[in-house]
């Protein structure tokens, strides 16, 4: 099963410079107990933003460029290779977690979307691509708790799609 998962500011906004625009040490934390044990899928650059592998999860890059990446990182070179590997393990649950491109190509065939909203405005230069809303039925809205570490308002909601 196919998943996105992103944060992304009251105004879509999802990064800044290749990097989250926000500290928000609660959503980190419900990123990786979402996604350990699981695979992660992301664009070329947001892989480079990262300093190694996500760890406990299986990896993935999905570019149409050939590249060399580390031991234990995968490629898929297209969204039909994404596609096959999702076939291949139906019980598996697979986390798209960007970039925009990537958000935006495998959008259309999402069974699930796990969304941070932080009410808050931040300045950035990567925004989400629409989502039709009513696509998706809202199965869960968890809000978050504002405290010293955790300093804007957030929620938690995931969809699965209709």
């Amino acid at each position: 099963m196919i998943a996105l998962i992103w944060a992304e500011d009251q105004n879509g906004l999802i990064g800044a410079d290749g990097q989250l625009p926000w500290h928000l040490p609660a959503d980190m934390h419900h990123f990786k107990t979402l996604t350990t044990g699981h695979d992660v899928v992301m664009g070329r650059k947001t892989f480079a933003g990262f300093k190694r592998p996500l760890p406990n999860r299986t990896n993935w890059v999905l570019s149409r460029q050939t590249l060399a990446l580390p031991a234990g990182v995968h490629q898929l070179a297209s969204l039909e290779e994404l596609q096959a590997l999702d076939a291949q393990h139906p019980q598996a649950l697979l986390f798209v977690i960007g970039g925009a491109n990537v958000f935006e190509t495998v959008l259309p065939i999402a069974q699930r979307l796990y969304r941070t909203q932080i009410a808050h405005a931040f300045t950035g230069d990567t925004w989400m691509p629409a989502v039709d809303y009513q696509q998706w039925r809202l199965d869960e809205h968890v809000v978050g708790a504002v405290d010293e570490k955790n300093r804007y308002p957030f929620s938690f909601d995931n969809f699965s799609r209709r």
